[in-house]
Formats: C-alpha cells, structure tokens, sequence
C-alpha cells in the first residue's frame, strides 16, 4: 500500500478508469463497485474469485483515511493497492482510478 500527497486536481492515472464515490458511500464499497463494473465479477462474485477486500487492505481504514468528522478535516493525499487484477488508487475526491495489470 501506497500513500502520495496529491499536489494539484486529482486525476487518474494513464490508462486508468475512474469511478466517482457518491456522497457517503463508504470508500471500500466503492472500489467493489467499481471493480464489478469494469470487470465480469459482481461483489460477491469478487470475494469468490479473488478473496475479499480486507486481504489487500483493510476496509475500515480506507473507510476511515479520508473521512472528515466535525473534529478532523479530511485528509489530502491518494492511497494505491492492489485487488482483483487492478491496482486501485483511491484520493480525497472519491475518485477510486483502476488500471487493469492483466
């Protein structure tokens, strides 16, 4: 795992395709989602085939990394691993990018 500080915009990477989290969705969640819609797994279908979530990188954390409360704000940066035959950067946007490494 990965952490960068994200200096500018942030953008996926070259030859990335970029999901957008919706507004409270969990970071964990959307990495499922959007590895399911770029690849021929469902969720469950995922864990199946490539284990779960929580063998490449706890969800609670990711959840929990850029998450603002009233007390904290919310960090800056990227965080990248590796899942399901992608690599997975996830930033401070929601944007979770995947490159494809098959």
């Amino acid at each position: 795992m990965e952490t960068e500080p994200s200096a500018a915009e942030p953008r996926p990477q070259d030859g990335a395709n970029a999901y957008q989290a919706e507004p409270g969705e969990p970071l964990s969640e959307a990495v499922i989602a959007a590895i399911a819609a770029e690849s021929s797994f469902d969720a469950i279908e995922l864990a199946d085939e490539f284990g779960p979530l929580y063998d490449s990188i706890d969800p609670t954390a990711l959840d929990s990394l850029f998450h603002t409360t009233g007390e904290t704000a919310r960090s800056i940066g990227s965080v990248t691993f590796e899942y399901a035959r992608y690599r997975v950067t996830v930033d401070q946007t929601g944007c979770v990018a995947l490159v494809d490494l098959r």
